[in-house]
This record gives structure tokens, sequence and C-alpha cells, in this order.
């Protein structure tokens, strides 16, 4: 089921997508994450268009999906849009029977459409956010449908939906929204809601408050912060609280709608994860971008060790482009409790593992997130698990 907006949107999306198979070329502006998923959904068997012929970024530095942008994505070249003349020269590119698909985030539309005003080329489209979330919604139902996986999901809308009329007056829920002080400062406005209590993270290393209720409270490993990231604040929500259900979002990322309470208020979904990541060009190649080779090698070794029983499933997540990103999640207590035993257990170990290591220590904090994959990828058949849009924040 989807909204108003999103069967909009939906509509939009199917018409870009069969102009832009007018064209003999396409190019595609984004060399990050999201460039990447159209290439995994066309390598997949998912979305048929043209093959690229390049990507086109503002710079070769700077992107903050990765260190650097790459100078190939699947052997296609990725090129400066400032060398366009180069480019079309090179690859033999016709402007007006070329075809632009702008895939960067919306938020960044307006600049990349300024500079492609200075171009020859004209047939530009652009994929917006909502647009991205229905072709990864849709690719994941194919992807799992062709796994042989369940795959569930709420239905897509935007906005809030707190009057349910299953709504139980003895439900007891409240996801904890993690804050840093150090965080950037939002310039777009964020509503507060009934459900979403601010919780600040590395409060022991900080004077300033931004949340009355911290991660130094009681059982805590606020110290820890700029090693596990958000995963204090999932600590002390694990120590410290005794919800029937609960969770973590950020404080830039929610999940896009309320309505994501109505199937534990009914009692359809034991867990509710974000919609999953397609990453590239598999879970393990992908966390190279972020962390070092060593880091993941250690955890998938300390699973092994420590929990045989999920070793099997590590292995194929590592194998799989299926990511479920940013540690957030609403889940019943007691998936809870043996969620975040699996998780600390195995990061507590790589920490204490890799202490004499070399390398960053800040590159390990990304590995909390592979180990969230591994955990519900494993008890994918155990629970009943929904998936639902985020919504980020500028």
């Amino acid at each position: 089921m989807e909204s108003p907006i999103y069967k909009n949107e939906r509509n939009k999306l199917n018409g870009l997508l069969t102009e832009i198979k007018e064209y003999p070329h396409l190019c595609i502006y984004s060399a990050g994450n999201r460039a990447k998923e159209i290439i995994q959904m066309q390598k997949i068997g998912f979305l048929e268009l043209q093959k690229p012929s390049c990507f086109f970024v503002t710079d070769m530095q700077g992107n903050r999906e990765s260190v650097d942008n790459p100078e190939y994505i699947d052997n296609i070249p990725v090129y400066v849009l400032g060398e366009y003349e180069k480019v079309i020269n090179k690859l033999g590119l016709i402007p007006e029977k070329t075809a632009v698909l702008v895939v960067a985030m919306e938020h960044y539309h307006q600049e990349i459409s300024d500079s492609l005003s200075q171009t020859p080329f004209k047939n530009v489209h652009y994929l917006t956010d909502i647009m991205e979330r229905i072709l990864i919604a849709d690719f994941m139902e194919y992807y799992y449908q062709k796994l042989s996986m369940d795959f569930q999901m709420t239905e897509m809308c935007i906005g809030d939906e707190d009057n349910f009329e299953s709504k139980k007056s003895d439900f007891s829920a409240m996801t904890y929204m993690v804050q840093c002080a150090q965080d950037v400062k939002l310039v777009e406005e964020r509503k507060e809601r009934e459900w979403i209590t601010p919780l600040q993270a590395g409060a022991v290393l900080t004077d300033v408050r931004v949340a009355e209720v911290t991660d130094a409270d009681g059982d805590n490993i606020s110290l820890k912060n700029p090693y596990y990231n958000e995963m204090t604040g999932l600590y002390w929500l694990w120590k410290n609280t005794n919800l029937n259900y609960s969770g973590i979002c950020h404080y830039r990322r929610q999940f896009e709608s309320d309505v994501v309470w109505k199937y534990l208020w009914e009692e359809k979904a034991d867990v509710i994860l974000p919609m999953p990541a397609l990453v590239y060009p598999d879970l393990a190649g992908y966390y190279l971008n972020w962390g070092e080779k060593a880091y993941y090698e250690m955890m998938l070794q300390v699973v092994e060790e420590k929990h045989p029983e999920y070793y099997e499933t590590a292995l194929w997540c590592a194998k799989h482009p299926i990511f479920y990103p940013n540690n957030i999640f609403i889940a019943k207590r007691e998936i809870l409790e043996d969620y975040c035993e699996f998780a600390f257990s195995v990061i507590d170990e790589v920490e204490e593992r890799m202490k004499t290591y070399e390398g960053m220590k800040q590159k390990r904090c990304w590995l909390s997130e592979h180990v969230t994959t591994i955990y519900f990828m494993k008890h994918q058949e155990d629970y009943r698990i929904f998936f639902s849009n985020l919504k980020r924040y500028w």
C-alpha cells in the first residue's frame, strides 16, 4: 500500500525510466552508493536500462559515501563534469542523444542542475529521494523472492499516523534518538514525536548537554562512544530500560512515518528494520569504503569462535549485497536483549583482540552495522520482520 505522494512519485518514476530507454547513451551523475545501486540492479537483472557510458561527479574528492570517488565503477569510467568536452570526444557521445540521470541525493539537485546547465547535456532526469526508495523497495522484494526469502514491508507513506484504533493502553514502547554534542546542527525542521526520546551519546566525554537522558547514567559504556558510535546509546537502553518494544534511531535518520508502530500495536511484527541497503560489490567489499580489512576479518573470526551458529550467515552476508544500515530498529524486549548479547559480545571481543593494532581505531566503529546485519539475517525466518523507509534530515 502506498500513500498518494508515493503513488505520484511511482508514476513519475515509471515515466522517467521509459523516457531514458529511448536514448542511445546514458550517463549517470554520481559515483556514490546510489550510482552503485543502479549498477547492481542492472547486473542482478532487475533494472532494464542501457549500460551507462560513464559516471559524472562534481569532483573526485569529498564524497560523503567514500574517501574518494573511484576512477571506475564496474569498469565504467568516472569523470569530473568539468571535463565534459574531453568525455564527449573520448566516448563519442552526442549530447542530444544522451540522457543524464542524476541519482545523487535530492539535497544536491539544485547545485548539480546549475553545473549541468553549463554543458551541452539537456536531456537531464532527476531521481528524487522517494523514487529511489521505491526502486529499492521493489528491488528488495524481487531479490528476496529470488533467494526464496520472506520480505515484508510497511506501507510507504510520509507523515505521522498516531491514532490507531488498535492501540493498547498497556503498550510500553519508546525509540531513543541518539545524538552527540558534536553533531552538525540541522537546518531542516524535525518534528517532535511522542514515541521518540532524545538520548545523548558520549555524554561522559563532555560537559555540554543536548538531551536530558544520557548514556552516562546507570550501567553504561559512554566512554567508548568515539569507537562505538550510537552503540553506546543502545547499550544504555539495553541495561537501563525494560519496555515492551524499544530501539534507537539517529538525530538525522528516523523512520519516515509513525505507521511502523501500527505493526507492533497490532502484533503483526516483532521487529521493524530500515529498508535494506543495496551495496556494491558485496557487504565485505562495501565495508572497505569505511573500515579496514583487518577489522572485518577479525569480526568473522570472532563470530566463528564465539558464535559458530552465526558463522555460515556471516559468510553469506559478506558475499551478498544486502545491508541493514545504521543500527536503527524497533524490537520486542526479548529480541532486543538477545541481539544486544550477540552484538556486544562480538564488537567487545574485536576491540580486545585489536587493541594493539596500529590501524585507525575509529575505523572499527562501522563494524557494528555488519554485526546487526548478520544477526537479523540469521533470524530472518524466526522473527516477523517488517522493513520501513527512513527519513534523512539535513
